[in-house]
């Protein structure tokens, strides 16, 4: 029993720190604009149906589109530390395209608006990634297990003998406190991050300023979606790639920045840890936990919100009419 409960708990920090880093993307962009980008699950699934294609010089573009024939093959695959640059540029690419096209033609329209704006782009994203890769999931094999090998490290860290953790999950618990970590210090250390922390508290006052308003709204959305990408990469070695796994990821990862305040990112890395072991200890040690894991961390939601409506973390704003 103890041993179960300790791999519970080593799989919900890892699963729980994958949560984390896509919520910060959420963050990103809702600190500034005040907005929640509900496309930010299909960028995550962009990443890592992108990564497959140039890490392991599988075909891009598998069938016909349109009936035309876009056969492309990278031949013996790319490092990856050029895949993590080309899908980051790319996604951060996509960010700037979704806030041009998708959220600053509505933004004198009420918040249902960019709301469906944003889920519209979800389901367009998921469409265009079924035509390019295929409907079914495909295997990607995790490059931190090729770098294991070459150290002669064993696959699996492993506190017990009957419990462990892969060294990519511990990988993806380490990614994701850097990442908050690199969001806390270029908010509050560097001019630009400062910049940006005014846009969020008052745009009107921050333009009188000097402050750019609409350039730091569209690094914004640049920075949310190369953190999705990130996510795409790291995600895709432990829930294979498909056009349908955003959905879920992109829920969750908002679940998670509920639960740990969406105005803070330490909250959110919190949050996302806090759901993962949620999850991981339902399934594992609840009889049909399987059949209720889902449901556990909504119900872990209702029950949070009931008690503090801003999240474990989160500041309450009042408002001057």
């Amino acid at each position: 029993m103890a041993e179960r409960l300790l791999q519970a708990l080593l799989s919900g920090l890892a699963l729980g720190s994958l949560y984390a880093l896509v919520a910060q993307g959420y963050y990103i962009t809702y600190t500034t604009t005040n907005i929640v980008n509900f496309a930010q699950g299909e960028f995550v699934m962009v990443g890592a149906l992108m990564a497959l294609s140039f890490y392991l010089g599988t075909r891009l573009f598998p069938s016909q589109i349109f009936g035309m024939n876009l056969r492309t093959v990278v031949e013996g695959g790319l490092p990856i530390l050029l895949v993590v640059v080309i899908v980051v540029l790319v996604l951060a690419l996509m960010g700037v395209a979704l806030e041009r096209l998708a959220i600053r033609p509505l933004k004198t329209f009420h918040a249902v608006g960019w709301i469906m704006s944003t889920v519209g782009v979800s389901v367009m994203l998921r469409g265009v990634a079924q035509l390019i890769w295929g409907p079914d999931p495909q295997r990607f094999v995790s490059p931190v297990r090729a770098l294991t090998d070459a150290l002669g490290l064993e696959p699996v860290l492993r506190p017990t003998a009957r419990t462990g953790v892969t060294w990519h999950e511990v990988a993806v618990f380490v990614l994701a406190i850097l990442v908050m970590v690199g969001l806390v210090l270029f908010l509050r250390r560097t001019l630009l991050g400062k910049a940006m922390v005014a846009v969020a508290f008052n745009k009107q006052s921050a333009a009188l300023m000097g402050i750019n308003v609409r350039q730091l709204v569209v690094l914004a959305y640049a920075l949310s979606a190369a953190i999705a990408g990130l996510g795409g990469i790291m995600v895709a070695p432990i829930i294979d790639p498909s056009p349908q796994m955003g959905l879920v990821i992109g829920l969750k990862a908002f679940a998670a920045a509920i639960i740990g305040g969406l105005t803070n990112p330490f909250g959110i890395l919190i949050g996302g840890l806090l759901m993962g072991v949620t999850e991981q200890l339902v399934s594992n040690l609840v009889p049909g936990g399987a059949s209720w894991r889902d449901a556990s961390i909504f119900v872990l939601i209702i029950l949070l919100l009931a008690v503090r409506p801003t999240g474990l973390f989160g500041q309450q704003v009042v408002q001057k009419f």
